[in-house]
């Protein structure tokens, strides 16, 4: 059974080393200094080039106008309360260096310690939670929403009552999601940078693929996929997770029993899917009865290829759901245990 190491943002790294060294002299700290240095080339899981890029963003150039993939064209004059609706899109910011003007994140994030920079943390998941009317209370001077169906009519609104409003949609690939969301930040030259080091790992990864004529037959399930219902659910086409596991080389049995988005998968559309690999976020693999657990726990799951060589993969959330910074990075470490010799 395979495991992709534990989520850990390469800013939390680097304050464990120099924590570590806190008061040690100055060759200690040196040799912590080289070693940072070393996680920053290496990457995680070790994959040559599958380091998290970030770039120091300039000064914003306000005011600038800016037309999302709903196609209305808004006007930014100010960043000083940036209301972000996605993980992803908080990544980004992180990784142009401009997390301090994330005003308002949702209350719950698997980024904890970027969404941490928000000064107010609202509920942004569950029906009803998100309004126009309390999103202008909040007085925010930009929203950024990411899905074009849970977002849309709340953007909307917000663009009929004055607010400097967007979406980019999510399910698009992260180097044009980078480019876009730099865009309405004002930074677009180092937007560029950014999405260009991104695609470079997808560049590689699909260089890697030259020659490999099988594709491991894989399924993203999830816990929480489909909101509160709390089934279990099967990952299809329009999914960030969709675009790691077909960019590392994998075929995503979801999507080719027609599913879109995350949907529930029944013990039969399992069985039927056959899928030779499971691939599971981090934050969910307890939910589904753990590592050891699932090949039990979700019905339908034993009848499966995957089951009777119990392949798992438990990936970062980010790495596999977020579609944002982080996905270069998933889809190298991913195809490096779905292709052993790419």
């Amino acid at each position: 059974m395979t495991r992709i190491p534990c989520r850990l943002t390469l800013s939390a790294l680097l304050m464990a080393l120099i924590l570590a060294v806190a008061g040690c002299g100055s060759d200690t700290a040196q040799s912590a200094s080289d070693e940072a240095a070393a996680v920053d080339a290496s990457g995680a899981g070790g994959v040559q080039g599958a380091g998290v890029p970030s770039v120091d963003a300039p000064d914003p150039q306000l005011p600038i106008t800016f037309t999302g993939d709903d196609g209305v064209e808004i006007t930014v004059t100010s960043l000083d309360r940036v209301l972000v609706l996605d993980d992803a899109t908080m990544e980004i910011m992180a990784a142009l260096g401009m997390a301090d003007t994330i005003g308002i994140a949702p209350e719950t994030s698997l980024i904890e310690d970027v969404a941490a920079n928000a000064d107010e943390r609202i509920t942004t998941a569950g029906r009803g939670s998100l309004t126009v009317e309390g999103v202008v209370a909040l007085e925010p001077t930009l929203v950024i929403g990411t899905s074009m169906r849970r977002h849309g009519e709340v953007i909307t609104g917000l663009q009929d009552a004055g607010i400097p409003a967007t979406l980019i949609d999510g399910t698009q690939l992260a180097p044009q999601k980078i480019g876009k969301t730099a865009a309405v930040l004002g930074v677009p030259e180092a937007g560029a940078q950014l999405a260009d080091a991104v695609q470079k790992q997808f560049d590689q990864a699909a260089a890697q693929l030259d020659g490999v004529t099988e594709r491991p037959r894989v399924m993203i399930l999830s816990s929480s996929g489909a909101g509160d219902s709390g089934a279990t659910t099967a990952a299809g086409q329009q999914t960030p997770a969709h675009q790691v596991i077909v960019q590392a080389g994998g075929l995503n049995t979801g999507a080719e029993s027609g599913l879109d988005r995350y949907q529930s998968i029944t013990a039969e559309g399992l069985i039927a899917a056959a899928p030779e690999v499971i691939v599971v976020a981090s934050s969910e693999i307890d939910d589904l009865g753990g590592e050891d657990g699932i090949w039990g726990h979700v019905k339908g799951l034993r009848g499966t290829p995957a089951a009777q060589s119990e392949t798992l993969i438990v990936m970062d959330d980010m790495q596999l759901k977020g579609g944002g910074i982080s996905a270069g990075v998933g889809i190298l470490d991913l195809q490096s245990k779905l292709h052993q010799n790419a």
